[in-house]
């Protein structure tokens, strides 16, 4: 592996556990809006729901762009470990994220989100050079041009 692919499996896994605080804490929003009522339940879950689905999306657009797996690998690994560090306690006793289904469907449902986004995640990122060619022809082995 790369120097270049070392740096941005760092990248995206720091891009996973900022993201996943950041959202985790933005996401907070949600809870209140559990304790709202019936239609802010169902626009608290709504929501979390259409995050999921961007997330998803999210982590499969980095899939696509490493052509393999550890990219949303790498991402996945930063965003559940923020969600570890958001289930834990402060110095207060207080804890960060709240005990609502919102809060429980961004935490779990993220986690889902991000491995299914890796494991769906094809691998092409060596395709052009399995077969033992290369992916520019070398000099010499051109086809004479046919004549009609």
């Amino acid at each position: 592996m790369g120097m270049l692919a070392a740096l941005n499996i760092v990248f995206l896994a720091a891009l996973g556990l900022v993201g996943g605080i950041v959202a985790g804490l933005c996401a907070g929003w949600a809870s209140w809006l559990w304790l709202t009522g019936t239609i802010g339940q169902l626009l608290s879950v709504a929501t979390v729901l259409l995050f999921l689905l961007v997330l998803f999306s999210g982590a499969r657009v980095i899939g696509w762009a490493v052509g393999a797996k550890w990219g949303p690998g790498a991402f996945a690994a930063g965003w559940i470990l923020a969600g570890v560090l958001l289930t834990g306690y402060v110095a207060g006793g207080d804890v960060v994220m709240t005990s609502t289904v919102p809060t429980y469907l961004f935490l779990y449902g993220g986690v889902g989100a991000v491995i299914v986004a890796t494991v769906l995640t094809p691998e092409t990122g060596d395709k052009v050079t399995t077969d033992g060619g290369t992916s520019a022809p070398t000099r010499g082995t051109a086809t004479p041009p046919q004549s009609d």
